[in-house]
């Protein structure tokens, strides 16, 4: 290598082609090295016919010298350069046809960010050009520091002249200043920036073996081995960016085109991803300021630009363990409110960050938010309160404490069932539910004062389970059964009888007690309103009777049964004082007349119609015969109903009721 004191610099007549443009060919044909920079090419062909550099190319073809790889002047290049215009544009980094063409370039077959490419200062690997003087499109990208072949940096400085290399220069393997490059020797590079730029060449280019080695060595994420090219350069500039200094800058792509930035960024990467999570949630932990209490910590402003690169660069199909590892560190260690929408968040964080909205938690837990709010002021949740603008506050809690009190109510809810399900075990409604867990054989709570998963009534599971078991204890047989006699179903009992307030409750209650036993069961009603009893014992509980009178009682279709008449009937009898109802009359419970009065007047009296059965007569006619015979009779009026006719049975048995055609006879005679 010459001394760079003895360097001569050619003058900028030698560099620049003269200011005038003319048309030409080139006498033979340099072809193309695959995977070589189209730049680099044009370098390599002008330095094959003895021109100082590319430019000289543009020169010859009559175009100015920027942008030579514009599609519009291709085919006039290629004409220079004897190549198919075809040829020519499929080497070169063109814009792709689509959304976002000005913001994506084709490389090497890939589709990349146009922000990836390195324009302006080219860099090469001393190493590559002795092996082959070739400039390779893979030096090209900004990201590319290091070759992970001779495991050495690249550089983009003239160690003689100490200028910045340019793309426009006699030879690919010389510098303006006429030092060969190929002579130069380049420091080692540090293990892990061979490491991240060897994934790099991996994706960009068929792996060599040594690529292939430091691949092996590295042990990087399966999902970092299967990126594509441009997934994973955007995946090494986020890591490396955010590592340096903790900040991820708005925009960083002309800091890309410097080799040291692009070194610490490469270095940074490979240093998070071969530690992975540890190295990448340590570095988020770096970016949580420290001054602050942890309920004043604003996620936005911590977050907020790392947040916003990482869900609009980085798409959650393609970096799923970032997002993941990222979601991660929020759940376990942010300490502070994620409030707002947060929509790139998995729905798994956003249910199991450390604090909880109260209307968030509302809604996920079947709760008022305002009732939680008041548990967080009474001191049984560990929350904060939030002013968020307009005189407005947002109460917060703690997910631990709200996940142990959740804990806690779940277990208090255990014990009891809901209302449907107590209806189901028992067959009853739930007005008649609640009257006899009121009565006390049930304990209940209400599920707004026990803050359950809604409101209403919750009764104690125990309680209605030994009530189900008392009835079921004892093994009865299913048998037919339609109204009440000498048997009653206890729903019939409830409706006739007994009452759900007291009456009920106590039939209920002596069952539990063993006093009061079911004698059969019919399946025409569920639960325990299916159970048989003697009609006589489950009479002893109607709720307003003080004391049985002999032979009991019986509800005013029952008498009617048994005098044969009807049921407004007996409530006529009862109005006019003939019968009598003892008992204080309860409403939603039948009326009832002692079964001794009904014996006695069934024994006394007999219906005018059984005379008419017996007579063989209309009614209408006994009661016109009896009238006229001077018969003492019991009429009683029955309201839109007519009269009904009573008499004695002494007397009906005696009295003579004349045939219709033998009182026509008579009056002829």
């Amino acid at each position: 290598m010459k001394n760079a004191k003895n360097v001569v610099v050619a003058t900028d007549s030698e560099h620049f082609p003269p200011q005038r443009y003319r048309q030409g060919r080139l006498l033979f044909r340099v072809d193309p090295v695959p995977l070589e920079s189209p730049r680099g090419y044009l370098c390599r062909v002008a330095h094959a016919h003895a021109y100082y550099g590319p430019w000289w190319l543009a020169d010859l073809a009559g175009l100015t010298p920027g942008r030579l790889e514009r599609k519009d002047r291709g085919a006039q290049l290629a004409y220079v350069l004897r190549l198919e215009t075809s040829e020519w544009l499929k080497m070169c980094y063109r814009p792709v046809k689509g959304n976002g063409r000005f913001e994506r370039r084709s490389f090497l077959g890939k589709v990349i960010g146009a922000d990836q490419l390195n324009y302006s200062h080219p860099r090469i690997c001393p190493g590559c050009l002795r092996d082959r003087p070739v400039w390779w499109a893979i030096w090209d990208l900004k990201l590319v520091s290091a070759c992970p072949i001779h495991r050495c940096l690249l550089i983009d400085r003239c160690p003689a002249c100490r200028r910045r290399l340019t793309w426009h220069r006699r030879s690919v393997y010389e510098c303006r200043c006429g030092l060969d490059l190929r002579t130069v020797k380049p420091e080692a590079a540090e293990s892990n920036l061979v490491m991240i730029n060897a994934a790099i060449f991996r994706a960009a280019v068929s792996c060599q073996e040594e690529c292939h080695a430091e691949q092996q060595r590295a042990n990087f994420l399966p999902g970092v081995s299967d990126l594509q090219l441009d997934a994973l350069l955007n995946l090494v500039r986020f890591l490396g960016s955010i590592h340096e200094g903790g900040i991820l800058r708005r925009k960083q792509i002309r800091s890309f085109a410097e080799l040291r930035t692009a070194m610490k960024i490469g270095i940074a990467a490979a240093t998070v991803l071969l530690d992975w999570p540890r190295s990448f949630r340590d570095m988020l932990r770096r970016m949580v300021p420290t001054q602050v209490e942890n309920t004043d910590l604003n996620f936005h402003d911590v977050f907020g630009n790392f947040y916003r690169h990482l869900y609009a660069v980085l798409p959650r199909k393609e970096f799923g363990f970032l997002h993941d590892a990222f979601e991660e560190f929020v759940i376990d260690d942010w300490k502070g409110l994620v409030r707002g929408q947060h929509r790139f968040f998995a729905p798994l964080t956003r249910r199991n960050s450390q604090w909880v909205s109260a209307q968030q938690a509302g809604t996920t837990m079947h709760i008022d938010s305002k009732r939680l709010a008041s548990l967080v002021h009474n001191g049984e949740l560990e929350g904060i309160f939030v002013k968020t603008g307009r005189e407005r506050t947002e109460c917060w809690i703690r997910r631990q404490s709200l996940s142990g009190w959740a804990a806690k109510r779940e277990a208090e809810l255990a014990r009891y069932m809901s209302r449907p399900e107590a209806k189901r075990a028992l067959g009853l409604k739930h007005d008649t539910l609640l009257k006899v867990a009121q009565a006390g054989l049930i304990r209940y709570a209400s599920g707004s004062e026990r803050a359950f998963r809604s409101n209403g009534v919750y009764f104690l599971r125990e309680d209605v389970l030994r009530i189900k078991h008392a009835f079921e204890k004892h093994v009865v047989q299913v048998q037919p059964y339609s109204s009440p006699g000498e048997l009653i179903a206890l729903r019939h009992g409830l409706k006739n009888y007994l009452g759900r307030d007291s009456g009920l409750p106590a039939a209920i209650r002596a069952v539990v007690d063993g006093t009061l036993v079911p004698v059969g069961y019919t399946k025409r009603f569920s639960g325990i309103t299916g159970y048989l009893f003697p009609s006589e014992d489950l009479r002893k509980y109607h709720p307003v009777q003080t004391e049985m009178p002999p032979g009991g009682f019986l509800n005013f279709k029952e008498a009617a049964t048994a005098l044969r008449t009807r049921t407004e009937v007996i409530r006529c009898l009862v109005s006019q004082g003939i019968l009598s109802t003892p008992n204080e009359y309860r409403f939603g419970l039948s009326k009832l007349v002692p079964a001794g009065e009904v014996q006695h007047f069934a024994e006394e009296y007999m219906d005018a119609s059984i005379l008419a059965e017996r007579s063989n007569e209309t009614i209408h006619w006994v009661k016109r015969a009896l009238r006229e015979s001077g018969v003492p009779i019991l009429e009683i009026s029955v309201p839109e109903k007519g009269q009904k006719l009573f008499l004695l049975r002494d007397i009906a048995a005696t009295v003579h009721i004349p045939q219709r055609c033998e009182r026509q006879r008579n009056h002829v005679r």
